[in-house]
């Protein structure tokens, strides 16, 4: 892949929905808390943390009449996209721009309610309005709609591989010379049946010690958000921010840290990995750190992991948050950053992912 130039960023959490209040939450000086949601278990109720997103300030870009039949998930998209191209200096768009939003889930909450009204009130009198947000491209185009983008538009679900795989698109759009930027971006959303199937399925299989208790509450913690970047090749122009120099597919934690030159790396792991002594002994040496605690558990992790990583380099300090200790602001002069995410939700061995490299120079 060629170099990917990042001119914008514009991330939407649980932190908040500006890069301000991201880099606040990356420098500890805003306080991220999760709310306690309650889920239905085979033995009652249980409850659990979830990083929820607001987009309050999509009003900022957005008049309320048109956001009316906008769901959650189109909302956190648009915000999402909106900042970054703000970020960017870019307000006209046009064909030479391509719009990629990739998801692990999709529009789940309104996919959920429009086959609730198809049970509830048969095919004739199902929801138009959440069967029209339900359609996989749906947020794609709202977002091509306000910016007025009208170049190639493509919307992509492979899982966790959905974050590379929209970066690597972005990629050979911009190699073939199709277009000249890319608003490429990522979004997920917290829905009830993902929370019912993380507690009664992947949670209690895969992370409990004893499987009569549940893990720490504090170990774990659903999340949802939106991060989108404005990228363009690389060019006389110097971005603000760095670049995306590769993205390593299907790599070992411990062939990452061989490459990665004692350079820092943020890692992304599920909570049952965290806490597998096989992977322990692999990443104890490294000089890692995980920012989930500002975003929460999430496919599409590695989109915030890069946001992190870019406005690191940019400012050349690195932020470190390891709970329970306080965060440390430490000054880096290092030429990168590597951002490397589990692609398996289970404690195997060994344990592979995908890693973003982020350099303040593209040929480095």
């Amino acid at each position: 892949m060629i170099p990917l130039a990042i001119h914008g960023i514009g991330p939407v959490g649980a932190f908040g929905a500006s890069l301000n209040e991201f880099r606040a939450a990356l420098k500890g000086e805003k306080k991220v808390s999760p709310e306690l949601i309650k889920i239905k278990t085979e033995r009652g109720f249980s409850t659990l943390p979830l990083f929820r997103a607001s987009t309050k300030t999509l009003t900022r870009f957005v008049k309320n009449r048109e956001l009316r039949r906008l769901d959650h998930f189109s909302r956190m998209a648009l915000l999402g996209a909106c900042q970054a191209c703000e970020d960017a200096g870019q307000t006209l768009i046009g064909e030479r721009t391509g719009l990629i939003v990739a998801s692990a889930y999709g529009a789940s909450t309104t996919t959920f309610s429009f086959l609730d009204s198809v049970i509830k009130d048969g095919d004739a009198l199902a929801s138009p309005t959440l069967f029209s947000n339900s359609v996989h491209n749906a947020a794609a185009s709202h977002i091509a709609k306000h910016l007025k983008i009208t170049g190639p538009n493509l919307s992509l679900t492979q899982g966790k591989l959905s974050v590379s795989m929209a970066l690597l698109t972005a990629a050979q759009w911009l190699a073939e010379g199709r277009v000249d930027t890319v608003l490429c971006g990522a979004v997920d959303e917290y829905c009830d049946v993902l929370g019912y199937c993380w507690q009664n399925y992947l949670y209690k299989k895969e992370c409990p010690d004893d499987k009569n208790q549940p893990a720490p509450l504090e170990n774990i913690g659903l999340g949802e958000g939106a991060v989108f970047f404005y990228l363009r090749r690389v060019e006389n122009v110097r971005t603000p921010y760095a670049y995306l120099k590769k993205i390593d597919l299907d790599c070992t934690i411990s062939s990452t840290l061989k490459s990665c030159n004692n350079e820092p790396l943020i890692c992304t792991f599920m909570p049952c990995q965290k806490h597998s002594s096989s992977n322990i002994n692999q990443i104890e040496n490294c000089f890692q750190f995980d920012i989930s605690k500002l975003y929460g558990t999430l496919p599409i992790a590695a989109a915030f992991d890069l946001a992190a990583a870019a406005t690191m380099l940019c400012e050349q300090t690195l932020y470190i948050s390891k709970p329970p200790q306080k965060p440390q602001t430490l000054p880096f002069s290092g030429a990168g950053i590597g951002c490397w995410q589990a692609d398996s939700t289970t404690s195997r061995n060994p344990l592979t992912g995908s890693c973003y490299w982020i350099t303040n120079h593209p040929d480095l």
